[in-house]
């Protein structure tokens, strides 16, 4: 999600930022859960409970708090998320190669340079890789990848 977040018109998420900026009360750029939690109460959001739920997963850095694009990646709507430009996207984003096929090593390679380092043993992305990889030859097609985006 975060992948498809970072491609994301700034048409697309417009109504997103807004939100965001208007939660951030002071201004600091992220968002801890207790400002989310009052955010959306005092805005009166609708399937809150749901919202807090995805933002929990999308702090994906741990930090227990939400940086912009770890709040827009959560509240991403499927229209968004499964739009083909930006599955597309974020599909290259991972075939570091160009192969049109995405590797252990290129997932590997994506998720160590990033925040996720650490977090994300390479056992759970095996894991990850082997329920993704329908057809099993050991490597995602882009088929595959929007199929898991479905699922989410």
């Amino acid at each position: 999600m975060t992948a498809i977040a970072v491609q994301t018109s700034p048409d697309d998420i417009k109504h997103l930022k807004e939100l965001f900026l208007a939660i951030d009360k002071n201004g600091d750029g992220s968002l801890t859960f207790q400002e989310i939690e009052q955010g959306l109460k005092d805005l009166n959001i609708a399937n809150r409970e749901q919202l807090l739920i995805n933002m929990r997963e999308a702090d994906t850095d741990g930090s227990g708090e939400l940086d912009y694009t770890e709040f827009i990646a959560a509240c991403l709507d499927e229209k968004l998320y499964l739009n083909e430009k930006y599955l597309k996207a974020a599909f290259d984003m991972f075939d570091k190669d160009g192969s049109g096929m995405i590797d252990n090593d290129e997932v590997i390679e994506l998720l160590q340079g990033d925040q996720l380092d650490g977090i994300i043993s390479k056992s759970a992305i095996n894991e990850a890789m082997k329920e993704i990889d329908k057809n099993g030859d050991g490597e995602i097609d882009f088929e595959e990848f929007k199929l898991m985006m479905k699922m989410c």
